[in-house]
């Protein structure tokens, strides 16, 4: 009897610490709560509703910090507990709407829990009932619901919601869905020109700093994602230093270990192991309310040991692991967790587990990597739609901003009426006035600017026109020359004039009055000088390598085309003498501080001692090249190469 007595009380002596301990939590969270407004006993049982009081503070919490400040303020089960009260509640009055505005938060939790299967209905049910949303709430359940299918790689399902989300205005940059489908060059370039560069919230600024790190940490380009994860480190720290009553010290602290994690990640990637380790392991110690980022840091910290040949170390947290990811549906957190679990057992010579745990690897990775090349097909080719679209759309966003600045300013002015009636008759008159004045200025203005449009386009085509009668001239006179060498010189200046007639031509075609596209210029005049100097005795071909996006201004642009006219032409001429078939390559891209042009042809070459300096033809170069402050070098390696350098 004495045994069974003892065998009841040990069971119930075992379990009275993790009482105690839950009941602390309790009483700790009731009066969190009271202080937030929320009135609960002492096992957190809201006597009555408080529905709107609860979500009042979730939101100002929010606000302040997003998820990481709620989270600090409270646990997550309790947040779920209070949230189940009122949602019961919510069932039993039939209140719908009230309902999916508390399945909003609880889909939330879910979401930063990697609990995917019980986030993703609420989030579908909730973007079906979204009339009972704000459009805050509806662009963040489409947010959380798009990266939720990328995280369980239902792709499909995710790009369908990315589409919703563009339509909507909700978002202009796709440098997350470009971030989670591995095009990361692609991801930079979007974060670069539409997120903001300087954002007022706090919370932002250190999103702008982790985002941007991580992005140059994809590409493997440590020295810029060390340099902004060092700024997010310093912005933290300075706020520590300068501590706001309404910027709580917790998000700082949290912000300050993040920072200190993704450096020891670089640390990593350059093989500093020790410095890696010291630095993830203060990430690890701070991320008690960021379970994810635990997770993913431990994992990096596990790596750094088995690098260093300790093992030993690696045990617990394998454990450890295995435990906070039981309920996990994140695919890529997974993948990454099956890897370090192969690599260990490896290490330890447990070849079998090491085996289990590298074919769980490679079957998780396969199909994240099937899904991931499927669709960045797709992504891609629907580039050029999304981007037209998002022109729409920063244009409809302006558009939007100014109406909404009018309203105000015309709100305001109506007040003013309102409060001096005589003011407010004198001040209509005169904003009719001003109204129809800028009206008739517009018009006018309109008009004056379709009439120099279509000046400009007939004075491009008339120069054009009398270039031309200037090139017939000098032809109709050559052929009452005799002398070859002046005929021959008649031809250079021929083709001069016809290069900077199809510039104006260029001009006079497309739409712009001001720039022309060198990459059209340039095959223009190569395929003029082609069928102005070859015969069917011979096969030249001229290849282009020419970034399309160039342009230039007409002055400009006429210099490069004559300077291409000298050049074409003497290989046209020279090069290929005694040769049936020969290639002139043209090359002309962007670098650093201007650009390079590089013109050769694989032909005979030529005896530095026979360059005649004083030619007319290396003249025009020279003081072509000094006009578009260039400089140039030739080479003479199978063939003629001029290197032209000159500033943008």
């Amino acid at each position: 009897m004495k045994y069974k007595i003892n065998t009841l009380v040990w069971p119930i002596l075992l379990l009275l610490p993790l009482f105690a301990n839950s009941q602390k939590a309790y009483t700790k969270a009731a009066i969190t709560l009271k202080t937030l407004g929320l009135n609960v006993d002492s096992n957190l049982k809201l006597p009555y509703s408080q529905a709107k009081q609860l979500m009042s503070v979730w939101d100002s919490l929010y606000d302040i910090g997003k998820k990481i400040h709620i989270t600090n303020t409270l646990s997550d089960p309790i947040w779920l507990n209070l949230l189940e009260q009122e949602i019961e509640r919510a069932k039993a009055q039939q209140d719908t709407k009230t309902l999916h505005q508390l399945n909003y938060y609880k889909g939330h939790i879910y979401h930063s829990q990697k609990l995917f299967s019980k986030s993703i209905p609420i989030q579908v049910q909730l973007i079906q009932s979204s009339q009972d949303l704000t459009n805050n709430q509806l662009q963040k359940t489409l947010a959380k619901l798009e990266k939720a299918y990328i995280q369980t790689n239902d792709l499909e399902k995710a790009l369908a919601v990315r589409k919703i989300r563009l339509n909507k205005g909700f978002i202009i940059g796709s440098y997350d869905i470009y971030q989670d489908f591995e095009l990361h060059e692609l991801a930079l370039k979007e974060f670069l020109i539409y997120e903001n560069k300087k954002p007022l919230k706090i919370a932002n600024q250190y999103k702008f700093f982790r985002v941007l790190g991580t992005l140059y940490l994809e590409l493997e380009n440590i020295d810029s994602a060390r340099k902004y994860f060092k700024a997010g480190l310093d912005l933290a720290q300075q706020n520590l230093v300068n501590e706001n009553q309404l910027k709580p010290t917790k998000i700082h602290l949290h912000a300050q270990a993040s920072f200190k994690g993704y450096l020891g990640r670089c640390y990593m990637m350059e093989g500093n192991y020790p410095k890696a380790i010291q630095l993830l392991e203060f990430d690890i110690r701070s991320s008690e309310n960021d379970e994810n980022n635990k997770i993913f840091k431990m994992i990096h910290l596990a790596n750094c040991y088995l690098q260093i040949n300790e093992s030993h170390k690696v045990a617990s947290f394998i454990k450890t692991l295995s435990q906070l990811t039981l309920d996990k549906e994140d695919k890529r957190m997974l993948i990454r967790l099956s890897a370090l679990k192969a690599a260990y057992y490896q290490q330890i010579n447990q070849f079998d587990s090491a085996y289990l745990y590298a074919n769980q690897y490679i079957l998780l990775k396969d199909i994240q990597t099937e899904s991931i090349r499927k669709f960045q097909a797709i992504l891609l080719l629907s580039n050029i739609e999304i981007d037209a679209r998002k022109k729409d759309l920063i244009i409809t966003k302006v558009n939007l901003e100014k109406e909404k600045s009018e309203k105000k300013a015309q709100l305001a002015f109506l007040w003013a009426t309102i409060i001096v009636a005589v003011m407010a008759s004198v001040s209509l008159v005169i904003l009719f006035v001003n109204s129809v004045q800028k009206t008739r200025s517009r018009l006018l203005i309109e008009k004056k600017n379709e009439e120099n449009e279509v000046l400009l386009k007939e004075l491009h085509h008339r120069v054009k026109n009398n270039l031309q009668v200037i090139y017939s001239l000098i032809n109709l006179q050559k052929r009452r020359l005799e002398t070859p060498e002046l005929n021959q010189s008649l031809s250079m200046v021929q083709n001069r004039i016809k290069t900077m007639s199809l510039v104006h031509q260029n001009l006079h075609e497309n739409e712009s009055f001001k720039e022309v596209n060198l990459a059209s210029y340039i095959k223009t005049i190569s395929d003029y000088l082609l069928s102005l100097y070859l015969n069917e005795e011979k096969d030249i071909s001229i290849q282009l390598n020419i970034d399309s996006s160039i342009e230039m201004a007409m002055d400009r642009s006429i210099t490069m085309g004559l300077l291409m006219n000298e050049i074409i032409s003497n290989s046209l001429k020279y090069a290929f003498k005694g040769r049936a078939s020969g290639l002139i390559s043209i090359e002309l891209q962007r670098i650093q501080d201007g650009f390079q042009m590089k013109l050769s042809d694989d032909g005979n070459g030529f005896n530095p001692a026979d360059i005649k300096t004083k030619s007319l033809g290396m003249y025009l170069i020279k003081n072509l090249v000094k006009q578009i402050q260039g400089r140039y070098e030739i080479e003479n390696f199978n063939g003629t190469t001029y290197i032209i350098f000159f500033k943008a």
